[in-house]
């Protein structure tokens, strides 16, 4: 049942992360769509939008709380995660890769994690990553505020 539920809870963060592709005025009215036109500008990678912490931890919310006192859910709950040894919040149950990690979370060590969980820490359980650097910047702001 963990099994599907994680699976499930991934689905949905990956959904909700992506952003759908605008659709041309044009294509929206029917007509087919322009061929594409090679420009510099169509290998320059598109700016993200800026990004509040709030916004940006809202697809943890599934997995993880932030409130003071919250009950721990299918992830720990992360008030107070910067500056804390890894797999040592008290009531949760850590993956034995994670525990053994040797990390205390910082900056650099949340941004690697969340870039690829699985490669940071192979055996994790966390099987869900923050592709987007100002997503993830956001994130640990976010998570760093008191």
């Amino acid at each position: 049942m963990r099994s599907l539920s994680i699976i499930a809870v991934s689905l949905l963060a990956a959904a909700c992360s992506q952003q759908p592709a605008p659709v041309p005025a044009a294509a929206a009215a029917g007509s087919p769509p322009a061929a594409p036109v090679a420009t510099a500008q169509a290998s320059t990678p598109v700016p993200t939008p800026e990004i509040s912490g709030e916004q940006a931890f809202a697809m943890c919310t599934a997995c993880h709380s932030r409130d003071a006192g919250a009950p721990q859910r299918m992830g720990p709950n992360l008030r107070g995660v910067v500056g804390r040894k890894a797999g040592s919040n008290p009531g949760f149950d850590y993956s034995p890769a994670l525990k053994a990690s040797n990390i205390t979370w910082d900056a650099a060590q949340l941004d690697a994690y969340l870039a690829a969980p699985a490669k940071h820490v192979p055996g994790t359980r966390m099987v869900i990553a923050v592709p987007d650097p100002a997503r993830r910047q956001a994130l640990i702001e976010y998570l760093s505020a008191p």
